[in-house]
């Protein structure tokens, strides 16, 4: 037996009984050979997991982007529990809608 297939067999073998309290609630959620390739990824070092709501920043960010219609920024705070200054933030390399463009301007448009 090679230590490769030594060590899959002993990774089949481990029960949730094996593994520290404290790190049960995790191999709960995502099982042990996960839970152990996280173990090998980590090399002994902690890992930070980001808060879900800036793991979804993103997406939350491009929905108010194709939201926007220029006049809605207090519903879309409402609804997305931003303020509007935060929704400003999102919104702030958006064009203006209804606003000229320098390049507009030049042509004669």
């Amino acid at each position: 037996m090679t230590a490769d297939e030594l060590t899959r067999a002993l990774i089949e073998e481990t029960t949730l009984e094996d593994i520290s309290e404290s790190y049960r609630p995790v191999v709960e959620i995502i099982g042990i050979e996960k839970f152990i390739e996280l173990s090998e990824y980590a090399k002994g070092d902690e890992l930070y997991f980001p808060k879900t709501e800036n793991i979804i920043a993103p997406a939350r960010n491009r929905r108010i982007k194709k939201e926007w219609n220029g006049y809605n920024s207090k519903q879309l705070a409402e609804k997305y529990n931003l303020t509007t200054k935060q929704i400003g933030n999102i919104l702030k390399d958006e064009p203006m809608i209804g606003q000229m463009s320098l390049f507009d301007m030049e042509s004669g448009e």
